[in-house]
């Protein structure tokens, strides 16, 4: 019973203490968005030292967006407006439309007959939102609708030095993501100087296919209140992107999509395809992630429970570790983004369209709108993606540690052994983490399907992405 209280009287204590936190940095972001900071005032002078990109050496013309890409004029250089997708999607069968990929056409005649991973009247249910939230809502499936037009997917992103899965995330979208808003700064979360790496190597013509549906949106400044709270330097960045990102599109519609997502977090095909055909489905929505972590060989494992961290007692508890799905909020319409989150993407991430002081913008909305009414499309083993959380090789490592924001507690960067790369591949080859423990569980690429291991593009790639597909193994000495 004393255990009990101290227990409950703990856990009082750190919900206070976090949600006290999350009052100050929305407080924050919401008085921000009444007056500028006197950071802004200093943008120009700033932007007006950065030097105008050159064109290829030997090339005549402009053979790609960022050849001649002037940073000091960025919001006034660039624009993207949306066109309306024309593709076939669907088939006619009797009176039902069909969605063509996830139909038997050979066995359809009256209905829509559909094949393995895929559900519903139209088959266009995916699985990942079929077992973690149709499947158990007949009442939601009634409420689907087959689009006349497919919505335009608008994809949100901050970067630093995640070049490989950055590439990978464009060719999986390839011709599903309309626009995506990249947000780099010349600043770390820590509030270091930085190169604007992402820049140089677009104007080198890097992905020089995909770069007329990139808006390149850039912050020159590291806000002042990140000098003394790291999380608000952090959240700030998705703030800035949605700000100074969104009025850079045209011909946008309100039901279109807005996607937030880091550079580790990667969606599922299916899952996308199905918010953007489909009418009917709530906001905002969480992504159900298969969480790996230094590469697609480590899932993450549920943290231990209270009886299990009892000293002494708790390897009595202990059974089978199992996954963690890590759940995120990714997704909603461009008009809720606007009229609810004032275009503040970091309100999506947070979820914060519940409090009070957003209590009027979402009485407004609804007078429109559906109510609001959060879901999760998928759960574990149907995921709508991955998130490969440190994905990258021991000196990209050691640059995200030392780069962190200053607040999020232990900041391994602080402790130079943990910067070692000897240490940092140890971690990697044995699944350990920096306090010495092993929260992760080996994941085997032969048991179950291959494209829930890791995205297709990734495997279809195996040689470019082996670090990380196979679990390194140091040859002895």
């Amino acid at each position: 019973m004393v255990l009990k209280i101290i227990t409950g009287n703990r856990n009082f204590i750190i919900k206070t203490l976090v949600w006290t936190q999350m009052t100050f940095w929305f407080f924050n972001l919401v008085i921000y968005d009444r007056k500028l900071t006197e950071d802004q005032h200093d943008m120009k002078k700033l932007l007006e030292n950065a030097t105008r990109p050159k064109t290829k050496s030997g090339e005549e013309g402009e053979k790609f967006k960022f050849a001649s890409f002037s940073l000091e004029n960025w919001e006034g250089n660039q624009r993207i407006t949306l066109k309306d997708d024309h593709r076939k999607y669907f088939v006619q069968i009797g009176d039902h439309s069909c969605y063509e990929k996830g139909t038997d056409t050979q066995r359809s005649n009256a209905s829509c007959v559909c094949v393995k991973n895929f559900f519903g009247p139209n088959c266009g249910i995916p699985k990942s939102a079929w077992e973690s939230h149709y499947r158990k809502s007949p009442q939601g499936v009634s409420k689907l609708k087959v689009r006349d037009v497919p919505r335009r997917l608008i994809h949100g992103i901050q970067v630093n030095h995640e070049y490989d899965l950055f590439e990978a995330r464009l060719n999986i979208l390839d011709g599903l993501v309309d626009a995506y808003i990249l947000l780099e700064s010349n600043y770390s979360s820590y509030g270091t100087q930085k190169p604007r790496r992402f820049l140089k190597k677009f104007q080198s013509g890097w992905m020089e296919k995909f770069q007329d549906t990139i808006l390149y949106v850039f912050l020159p400044f590291f806000p002042k209140a990140g000098e003394t709270n790291g999380w608000y330097a952090d959240s700030f960045l998705r703030h800035f992107l949605g700000k100074n990102g969104i009025p850079l599109l045209q011909n946008t519609r309100p039901d279109d999509v807005f996607l937030l997502l880091d550079a580790d977090e990667l969606p599922d095909v299916d899952a996308l395809l199905f918010l953007k055909l489909f009418d009917g489905w709530s906001e905002p929505v969480k992504f159900g992630f298969r969480w790996t972590v230094f590469g697609f060989y480590w899932l993450k494992a549920e943290d231990p429970g209270a009886m299990e961290s009892l000293p002494f007692f708790g390897k009595l508890f202990k059974g089978a570790r199992k996954e963690k799905l890590l759940t995120l909020y990714v997704a909603c319409t461009l008009g809720m983004l606007k009229e609810v989150y004032g275009n503040n993407a970091f309100h999506l991430r947070r979820n914060v369209y519940e409090n009070k002081l957003l209590k009027e913008r979402v009485q407004n909305y609804t007078k429109t709108h559906d109510k609001l009414k959060e879901w999760t499309l998928g759960a574990s083993p149907y995921y709508a993606g991955h998130h490969c959380s440190w994905c990258t090789d021991p000196q990209g490592i050691r640059l995200k540690l030392e780069t962190a924001q200053r607040h999020d507690k232990p900041r391994w960067g602080d402790y130079p052994e943990k910067l070692d790369l000897d240490y940092i591949q140890g971690l990697i080859e044995t699944g350990g983490w920096f306090d010495g423990s092993r929260p992760f569980i080996p994941a085997h690429r032969a048991l179950g399907d291959e494209s829930v291991y890791a995205p297709k593009y990734f495997v279809d790639n195996w040689e470019k992405y082996k670090y990380l597909l196979e679990p390194p193994v140091r040859a002895p000495p």
